[in-house]
């Protein structure tokens, strides 16, 4: 076996197709996985402030890679796959010490990762890593789906964008993205304050990706965004993902949160007939982000256990 160490920028694509098709051999039945050329964009455009592949090789073939992501100083994440026919066999600890090196490199005290598995319960057992929060995949029907026209107080507007967002909502759009960083975390994570700089950056990412970013948001008298939730579609696509969703929490208690998600969804049916199915995640003690996706006709697909490995 040979571990090496991959840069997604620049490497071949048939290298980063065989990442793409080891992670849909490990990702959970019955869950649509993302289509090979969004892997592809997905690998090669980074969201996070620092990302480091590791591939596993056993005769020519790749059974198992490994992903440190770091979005801040306390924000790293970890994936960790091996296919099922070359488990227990030392890859997975194998490339979870190149994470572990690649970590204290940076200067991490620990990084959290997910699993879904019985494979993954016992192997997060075996390293000593700690669970924590547990995360729930949920799925929407959109032609299916009641979506009723939504409602918010006098006073109050509903406003989406695509792309960029307006450059006289940008400070108060990175202000309520900001209410991100009290939504429940694993233990030692905590979200880098978003800037301006930041919503930029994201927005070129998803262009870079050709992913079309799709901003519904709640705005009061004053121009100040309370609100928002935030779409991605990759054009002809039959799945639309939800990236974050958040009410300032100044402004809780309104029916912001349900009504910036309808409106969204409600243009994104009209304006993208082809898309069929919408995902989204949250925290299984996120009730009340989750009341709202239940309401709206999300249904639970696979409940993520988060797991905290302290270096």
């Amino acid at each position: 076996m040979r571990i090496r160490e991959v840069d997604a920028s620049t490497a071949p694509d048939e290298e980063l197709l065989a990442l793409h098709a080891v992670e849909e051999a490990c990702a959970p039945p019955g869950e649509l996985f993302r289509p090979p050329e969004l892997s592809l964009a997905y690998y090669r455009h980074s969201s996070a402030r620092i990302r480091r592949h590791f591939f596993a090789d056993e005769g020519g073939l790749l059974v198992g890679a490994a992903t440190l992501s770091v979005f801040g100083p306390a924000f790293h994440f970890a994936d960790l796959v091996v296919l099922p026919a070359y488990r227990r066999q030392g890859i997975g600890t194998a490339l979870l010490q190149e994470l572990r090196t690649a970590a204290l490199e940076l200067g991490a005290s620990s990084f959290f990762g997910h699993y879904w598995s019985e494979d993954g319960a016992a192997f997060a057992s075996h390293v000593g890593a700690r669970e924590d929060q547990r995360d729930v995949r949920a799925t929407l029907d959109l032609r299916a789906a009641e979506l009723s026209e939504p409602s918010v107080p006098e006073g109050w507007r509903l406003l989406t964008w695509i792309g960029a967002a307006p450059d006289d909502l940008l400070e108060s759009y990175a202000r309520c993205r900001d209410a991100m960083s009290d939504a429940p975390d694993p233990e030692g994570v905590e979200w880098p304050a978003i800037t301006v700089a930041d919503v930029r950056e994201m927005e070129q990412t998803a262009a870079k990706r050709g992913r079309e970013m799709r901003v519904t948001i709640a705005v009061d008298e004053r121009n100040e965004v309370a609100a928002f939730t935030d779409l991605r579609v990759t054009p002809g696509a039959t799945t639309a993902s939800t990236d974050d969703t958040a009410v300032a929490a100044w402004a809780r208690g309104r029916g912001l949160g349900r009504a910036v998600k309808l409106e969204s969804l409600r243009r994104l049916r009209i304006e993208h007939p082809e898309v069929e199915t919408v995902t989204t995640m949250n925290a299984e003690r996120n009730a009340a982000m989750r009341h709202i996706n239940t309401r709206v006709g999300f249904v639970p697909t696979v409940i993520l256990t988060s797991t905290v490995l302290t270096l």
